[in-house]
């Protein structure tokens, strides 16, 4: 029987929290808490570059909807995984970062490998603490995932210096609480006064909509927000992790709540109502011009810090999303008010998504070098309403953005508001490990490749078989786009013509180079079934996509 340990005492606390795998590179100050956790039963996922370890943790987190776990030694290992952190807090997602230390009656004596740790991650994490004692263990862990999961989530940090991870514990010192009596468990309502508001507006409306965001995916069932659909036959849009929370398919979803992707969504500025369901009014809403000055804002959201933040609303309510739903939901068949009709809306919206699609697959026309719709239209038979899609940054994978269905919640993931590139192969891997029967495929440039190519390594040794598509231009798309937009020119811009598919072959994947479209689909079809970490490597033709030609239009006053 192995001794029991601070190391211990602070896994079997991650273990409560429902934590079966940890992100990491393994380093000097937490090799205790390494040991301990192999005896606990933990899976360690070890990853070659800790940024990418952190952004598995973020990926997990965002398809799972649960807690994910990073852990890293300090000093090098903390300031490699923190270039993670920042996409992780303006994504939202409750990732419980954990980083050792050196001893700490050393800390401030300029002591191995020191830095502040706390004051680095304080800017961008919900809350960061140095555990100082032993006995504030269960405490300090039971703190950290509180403040993830509730009101809006998003990351936390916790330092666990090496002399405590250490010292010797007793079987008395194990924690006295389980999780369920050290946090909120039930849904806080709204208050039904505006719930009763908030229904009578959507009823009058001639022209109303929601708006699915970050929060919403992880308190918001499918069927909750199916349920608002059907019974008010409001049009729904998704956008951030709340794509796939109500499926891109059913007949009142009209996409991804964003101007720049879908067309669709421009129709925003003609809502009388709108209902946001955790949707911030930041610099993408044009904090909150997106929509007519005449236009009823109902902003449902878990932080009262969001409501009528940019803009003002006309019903505010700070509540558990879930529990928001289902109050408009029963509140609108309880009113005996005559819903308006909105068939002609409804209509108006379906025939904009329509020509929307045709003009995107009117790009599939398959010449060479092929666009990137040859690529999207050539594999999507490849693809079902189980299937991961995990998007990139770059011009090419927002083509995808664009085309590709979101089914189900978590399984349609982007990089985030602060884009890291490189991110897709990461969150594919995290993908993967939540779901190893269904097919994972990331999208990827060949400039966001650069980032983390070496994570096949990582793949081949877990056996997380994933597929990246990859479009090679060998160029940074749309910064080479926005540069001749903005300056009729292009600098430092250009990359060397590469064979990825080589790369991947010699770390051991699965890997093909395709250049006629008709070759598209089967190639990703032997890719998927190769039964190891595969990359298709796709050459491809540079150019604008709509984001980026949203983006030229709206700086230059278009």
């Amino acid at each position: 029987m192995p001794k029991l340990t601070g190391a211990h005492l602070f896994v079997r606390c991650l273990k409560m929290e429902g934590i079966e795998k940890v992100f990491t590179i393994v380093g000097d100050t937490i090799l205790p808490l390494v040991d301990a956790a192999e005896d606990e039963g933990i899976q360690f996922i070890d990853a070659r570059h800790e940024g990418a370890a952190l952004h598995m943790a973020d990926g997990y987190a965002r398809i799972t909807g649960k807690p994910a776990v990073g852990m890293f030694t300090g000093g090098p290992g903390f300031s490699n995984a923190i270039s993670a952190l920042p996409a992780i807090y303006t994504s939202e997602s409750p990732v419980v970062f954990i980083a050792g230390a050196a001893p700490m009656p050393e800390h401030g004596m300029t002591a191995f490998q020191e830095i502040d740790q706390i004051g680095m991650t304080t800017p961008v994490t919900k809350g960061s603490w140095m555990i100082h004692d032993k006995t504030r263990i269960p405490e300090m862990v039971a703190t950290a995932f509180r403040t993830a999961m509730t009101g809006r989530p998003g990351p936390v940090h916790l330092t666990l210096p090496i002399d405590l991870q250490e010292v010797e514990l007793s079987e008395e010192d194990l924690p006295q609480y389980m999780p369920q009596e050290y946090r909120p468990m039930g849904k806080p309502q709204g208050d039904p006064e505006l719930i009763e508001q908030a229904a009578s507006l959507l009823k009058g409306a001639k022209k109303p909509i929601i708006i699915a965001g970050n929060p919403a995916r992880y308190t918001v069932e499918s069927e909750q927000l199916q349920e608002l659909a059907e019974s008010t036959g409001i049009p729904v849009f998704t956008v951030e992790q709340a794509r796939g929370l109500l499926d891109d398919n059913h007949p009142l979803c009209f996409g991804y709540a964003d101007g720049g992707l879908n067309p669709t969504a421009r129709r925003f500025r003609e809502a009388d109502v709108v209902l946001l369901l955790g949707r911030r009014l930041d610099h993408r809403y044009r904090y909150g011009g997106v929509f007519s000055d005449s236009a009823k804002l109902i902003q449902a959201d878990p932080s009262s810090a969001e409501i009528g933040r940019n803009r003002g609303v006309a019903v505010g309510i700070e509540a558990d999303l879930g529990a928001v739903v289902e109050q408009i939901s029963a509140a609108c068949k309880a009113s005996s008010v005559s819903k308006e009709n909105i068939s002609e809306w409804i209509e108006t919206l379906n025939q904009d998504a329509s020509a929307w699609e045709a003009e995107l697959r009117s790009h599939a026309t398959g010449q060479e070098p092929m666009h990137p719709l040859d690529v999207y239209t050539g594999l999507e038979q490849h693809l079902n309403d189980d299937s991961v899609i995990v998007m990139d940054g770059g011009d090419y994978v927002q083509w995808g953005r664009s085309f590709l269905k979101a089914r189900k919640p978590g399984r349609h993931q982007r990089l985030g508001p602060l884009s890291h590139l490189g991110g897709a192969i990461p969150y594919a891997m995290a993908a993967k490990l939540a779901y190893p029967d269904s097919n994972v495929i990331a999208f990827s440039g060949d400039g966001a490749f650069g980032f983390y190519s070496m994570e096949y390594d990582t793949c081949i040794r877990h056996n997380i078989n994933i597929t990246t598509v990859l479009g090679n231009d060998h160029t940074w798309g749309i910064d080479n786009t926005f540069q001749k937009a903005y300056y009729d020119r292009a600098v430092a811009t250009d990359l060397r013509p590469i064979r990825y598919d080589k790369v991947v072959e010699a770390i051991g994947g699965y890997a093909e180079h395709v250049e006629k479209p008709k070759d598209v689909g089967p190639a990703v079809g032997r890719a998927l079934s190769s039964g190891r970490p595969a990359l298709v490597d796709v050459a491809i033709r540079s150019g604008a996509s709509p984001f980026a030609s949203a983006v030229i239009a709206r700086r230059m006053g278009g």
